[in-house]
């Protein structure tokens, strides 16, 4: 690949992202607020969970959070269901960060969420989903395509999650 090919396709995947913010920019609605508020009148602290990519981008957003003042940890869903779903107390907030909405293992965490009172804030870009369906509210975090060639590795997705943590985070 030429030197110029790689400054192009650099721009495109910006260009990608950045239409990526601008559909999520437009997409933030009361849910946002609501998110906040619950944020704000936490006793206890923020959980926020993901697997892949988004459990990385879970891992920035909770330091984000901690950096604020907001207590805050990560715990990785896959093993949430080992053993470490015992650190999520009532008064926590859960916050599940799932590109699909669908991903087993956040999906399997849910009856305990519920019957352990916790509530629950979906991060997804699929609102038919289950957990858009079963969360308390939701952070829609839309996009239309994946900057990577073969549309496999989370690129404008993951761009949107980490916005919307920041802004929850500044907020």
């Amino acid at each position: 690949m030429k030197k110029k090919k790689y400054i192009k396709v650099a721009k495109e995947v910006i260009d990608l992202e950045i239409k990526a913010l601008v559909k999520l920019k437009k997409s933030i609605s009361n849910s946002f607020n609501l998110a906040v508020q619950q944020i704000l009148k936490c006793q206890s602290k923020v959980i926020l969970c993901g697997v892949g990519k988004s459990g990385l981008i879970g891992k920035k957003i909770s330091a984000t959070l901690n950096s604020t003042g907001t207590s805050a940890i990560f715990i990785h869903a896959g093993e949430a269901s080992h053993g470490d779903i015992g650190a999520v107390k009532p008064n926590d907030i859960f916050l599940a960060i799932s590109k699909s909405g669908n991903t087993r293992e956040i999906t399997d965490l849910i009856p305990f969420l519920k019957n352990n009172g916790n509530f629950l804030i979906g991060m997804t870009s699929n609102r038919s989903s289950m957990l858009a369906k079963i969360s308390n509210l939701i952070l829609f975090t839309p996009f239309k395509e994946e900057a990577c060639p073969n549309k496999l590795s989370p690129t404008s997705s993951s761009i949107t999650q980490l916005a919307i943590g920041d802004a929850l985070a500044m907020t």
